[in-house]
């Protein structure tokens, strides 16, 4: 952990600050195509999904998908009809639908509020192929981060030591200084390797629950 006080705190984006409603998400797509969705379903396409992203995050076949807007919508159908009763119609209605259905944490607003308020300055360091902005921007939370760091945008891919230095280069930051926050040992622990600590929470599939920013906080002595 860091071992002066923290100034900047680097956040992931999927599964540490947004998650997908599994109803929402399952069940908006369903209707776009006039689709049944049976008891339990979307629940499990919602962890499908989750557990075949997090295991092809660091495939060097998939890697492209997070430096290219249209690989990465290609990869993603793909992935999509990997999972039991999506075929190619039902995959692009829960492509299309994806952002609608993203929604924060219950506790991500009152932990980057907290964190603002204090003065420490906020980043996302995502590997992705799509603006996310858009998301926080809709749940009122893009007025606290200071800098994205979008794979596709800079050309790095988490945990390419090159992604923690453009965040750190965005946000005036200093790595011994700076706390990241993900869910993926692979991806967001490879901070570690510019002196940035990690802190990497257990997955947690459902935004309506509580994320575990406590632990955040009082490493960030709030």
């Amino acid at each position: 952990m860091p071992s002066k006080p923290v100034t900047t705190v680097l956040f992931d984006f999927a599964w540490t600050l947004f998650a997908r409603d599994p109803n929402r998400w399952v069940g908006s797509a369903a209707a776009l195509i006039g689709r049944e969705v049976a008891a339990g379903e979307a629940e499990r396409i919602a962890s499908d999904f989750a557990e075949l992203l997090r295991t092809t995050a660091t495939d060097p076949a998939h890697i492209a998908r997070d430096l290219d807007p249209q690989v990465w919508d290609r990869a993603i159908l793909a992935v999509l009809q990997q999972i039991r009763g999506v075929d190619l119609p039902f995959a692009r209605a829960l492509h299309e639908t994806r952002a609608e259905a993203l929604a924060p944490y219950a506790d991500t607003a009152s932990t980057l509020a907290a964190l603002s308020a204090r003065g420490i300055r906020l980043g996302v360091v995502s590997n992705v192929g799509w603006d996310i902005r858009i998301c926080f921007a809709r749940h009122g939370l893009d007025r606290y981060i200071d800098a994205f760091v979008l794979s596709y945008e800079v050309g790095f891919v988490k945990p390419d030591v090159r992604i923690w230095r453009t965040a750190v280069e965005a946000l005036a930051a200093q790595p011994d200084r700076t706390l990241m926050v993900g869910d993926h040992p692979g991806c967001d622990g490879g901070s570690v390797a510019v002196g940035i600590p990690a802190l990497v929470l257990p997955m947690v599939s459902s935004p309506a629950q509580l994320r575990g920013f406590d632990q955040v906080l009082a490493l960030a002595g709030i």
